[in-house]
Order: C-alpha cells, then structure tokens, then sequence
C-alpha cells in the first residue's frame, strides 16, 4: 500500500476539489443554457446533475469497500472526462441533461479520496490528513461557481465543460 506521502495528500485533495466542482459548474451559466436550450434547461441541467449526484453517492461511494480505490477513483475520473465532452459538446438539451445527470453520479470521486486518505494516513495523523483531503472538497465547492461565472462569461459555456474534462 501506497504511505500517504505530500504528494499524494496534494493529488487527493486536488481529486476531492475538482471532481465536486463538477456539480456547482453549471449554476452560473444557466442563463447562458436558457439562451442556447430554452428556459428548462435553467431547471433540468442541475436537477439531473444533483440527482446524479445523489444517485452516486447511494451506489458508487459503497464501492470504494468492495474495490480498490485508486483504481475506482481512476476510472471515475476518465468517465468523467469523457461525459464533461459530451455536456459541452450537446447540441440537444436532452443530451446535456443526460450528461448532466452522469457528471452528478461520477463526481462522487471526491468521496473516494477522503476515505482513501484516511486508510493511506497513519493512525497518529489520520485527522490531520483526511482535514486536509476536506480542505480541498470545500475549496473545490466554493471556488467552482467563481470560476465557471468567470469563465462561461469570458469564453462561453462550452469552454467551462471543456476546462473541466481538462482537469479531471
């Protein structure tokens, strides 16, 4: 087993953040998707993604005890690569939502790495790693909804699906 080294702390906490920010993206732009889909997109695009998202956590979070977590949170972060394409490449509501629903369901990524930090982390700093795995969810939460406002008004709505699938 991999020790929970300063690196893998930082790779963590990056996960943590940004695969939550996935959910909190598409709040500032949904008045750039009512231009684009019509006002429903202002209320199916985050309903789909939170129900995703809860729908993950139900499903996809027990799994991080049946497998191993890396490779979950590897392949939960490729999907969801591949899905934040789809949402900025949708030329149809119908599509975006469905991809908005599955950007919900694969961002519970973050909850694999507090856990994981946990069991890579030593009994005597295990508060103190898994504090720091949170810091970056937290941040990720709070920082997402700036920085799709700045980004969807900068360059589009597209480009903030396109930097994400970056990023994850």
């Amino acid at each position: 087993m991999t020790a929970l080294t300063a690196a893998t702390r930082l790779s963590l906490s990056l996960i943590a953040g940004g695969a939550v920010a996935n959910i909190y993206y598409n709040q500032p732009l949904l008045g750039l998707l009512a231009q684009v889909f019509g006002h429903d997109a202002s209320v199916l695009v985050p309903t789909a993604t939170l129900a995703g998202y809860g729908l993950g956590i139900l499903g996809l979070v027990p799994l991080g005890d049946a497998l191993p977590r890396r490779s979950l949170i590897v392949g939960q972060l490729l999907l969801l690569a591949a899905v934040l394409v789809l949402a900025a490449a949708s030329t149809s509501l119908w599509v975006l939502v469905l991809a908005s629903f599955l950007i919900g369901v694969l961002s519970t990524a973050a909850q694999q790495a507090v856990p994981f930090a946990a069991e890579l982390a030593p009994d005597a700093t295990r508060g103190r790693m898994v504090g720091q795995v949170m810091t970056g969810l937290l941040l990720g939460i709070l920082l997402a909804r700036t920085l799709s406002g700045f980004v969807g008004a900068w360059a589009g709505w597209r480009a903030v699906f396109y930097g994400a699938a970056g990023l994850a």
